[in-house]
């Protein structure tokens, strides 16, 4: 790639990045001359040279008939480099201030007449809705875990949802606690606010309540290939879930994530995919 392609990556236009190459190989020059030895039109010349000091990397002299020179390069792009975080910054921001309202009039659409069922079919389509789940809640979070796990990671999602103060709460199955998909993060999502319990049983089935209104639950049968998760917008249905995770929960054990650490063997176990959320 050239140097003035590199420039129109950097966000100037090509007709910027022609005008600053020729202010670095010659000059001060006038307008008028930039304009000629660019081939480029004088009643646009003077605008092109404005965004170019606005943008820190032309430097003007004083009056109609002032020459342009350009900035040393290292200190101009620096600064344009530093403007463009600052940008991003700020769009940032707009973006945490105005989420949570586009967050409830999505959510409020979702359970009027919105789509109420969801039907997932690839692992791909189940993992981005459950990250985009963790990311949209704003009170609770209950899980419950059991085989097969699906995905695999740190289980960013739910770190980002604690640090925002969300609750979450997880019941695992206990024989999932030597899995490296568990044993490799328990500690860390622990230590981070998840309350975690193991259930010494069997687990009738695996779910996720999100916020008291949406569930996304996988679901297993034999005969039917690949993934199958459904999404339901119910009040009544996460009702009803709750009310089993709260029975799950009680009947299960406080995980201690210093006693596993000090139990755990790393041997493995086989299990379908590679993680347990």
């Amino acid at each position: 790639m050239n140097t003035e392609s590199l420039l129109e990556e950097l966000g100037l236009t090509k007709t910027e990045a022609r005008i600053y190459l020729c202010l670095l190989e010659q000059s001060p020059l006038a307008a008028g001359t930039i304009a000629d030895l660019t081939g480029t039109s004088r009643s646009s010349v003077y605008l092109i040279l404005r965004s170019l000091v606005d943008k820190g990397l032309v430097d003007a002299g004083a009056g109609y008939s002032s020459r342009f020179q350009p900035a040393a390069p290292d200190v101009a792009f620096g600064g344009l480099l530093e403007r463009g975080r600052e940008e991003q910054r700020e769009r940032e921001r707009h973006v945490e201030s105005a989420l949570p309202d586009l967050m409830r009039r999505f959510e409020t659409s979702a359970g009027g007449d919105g789509e109420l069922v969801e039907i997932l079919r690839t692992p791909k389509l189940v993992g981005d809705r459950f990250d985009r789940l963790h990311a949209s809640s704003q009170q609770s979070i209950d899980i419950v875990v059991r085989r097969p796990v699906q995905l695999g990671g740190s289980n960013q999602p739910e770190l980002d949802a604690l640090s925002r103060g969300v609750r979450a709460r997880a019941v695992y199955d206990h024989g999932l606690m030597r899995h490296p998909s568990v044993a490799d993060h328990i500690g860390a999502w622990i230590e981070a606010g998840e309350e975690a319990r193991v259930f010494h049983g069997d687990l009738p089935m695996k779910f996720a309540v999100f916020d008291g209104h949406t569930v996304l639950m996988p679901l297993f049968a034999p005969g039917v290939g690949g993934v199958v998760a459904l999404i339901v917008r119910s009040r009544e249905l996460c009702g009803a879930l709750s009310l089993l995770f709260d029975t799950l929960w009680t009947a299960s054990m406080p995980i201690d994530p210093d006693m596993f650490r000090l139990h755990h063997d790393h041997q493995p176990v086989t299990a379908d995919g590679s993680h347990a959320h």
